[in-house]
């Protein structure tokens, strides 16, 4: 069980930064909306990882409540009690998204029918180039996600093919 751990972070890993490279592709796609169902411009919105014990998150999807610790071997070399914990393997999940609050950029356009009394119309703070920054960080993480997936799949297909000789 313990080797089908390494897809299932990578899986993890694959999936929180697909969802943070969807929320980026959101902000650049309303840097100019300047009124929402909320009212008033876009917001730019980040996401926020937490790491967590990799069986935590095991058990919960499974609905086990067992104490499978795939990390932990209860017995040492010797046979005598392992009581040491060893450091849990941890995976990434998507904790909360947060919505940024810094003012708006206000724009002299008075014929625009958001504008307000003075004529000014408020857009989104968004920066296009940390947007881009930040996508660029994502989608290198998520590369980075695929290479340890097909690192441990190229592993896997090693031993079975030393197991198969």
């Amino acid at each position: 069980m313990g080797f089908l751990n390494n897809f299932d972070i990578s899986g993890y890993g694959l999936s929180a930064q697909r969802f943070r490279i969807n929320i980026i592709s959101e902000n650049i796609a309303n840097v100019d909306t300047t009124r929402t169902p909320e009212g008033g411009p876009y917001r730019r919105k980040e996401v926020i990882f937490k790491a967590v014990p990799f069986d935590e998150v095991l058990n919960k999807e499974l609905d086990d409540n067992s104490n499978f610790l795939p990390y932990s071997n209860p017995l040492d070399e010797s046979g005598e009690d392992n009581i040491e914990a060893k450091d849990p393997i941890e995976t990434v999940v998507v904790d909360k998204v947060v919505r940024d609050d810094p003012k708006p950029i206000l724009k002299y356009d008075p014929t625009n029918p958001d504008a307000d009394k003075n004529g000014y119309v408020a857009y989104p703070n968004i920066n296009p180039v940390v947007e881009m920054t930040d996508l660029i960080e994502a989608t290198r993480a998520y590369q980075a996600n695929v290479a340890a997936f097909q690192s441990a799949k190229a592993i896997a297909q090693s031993a079975i093919s030393i197991l198969e000789a």
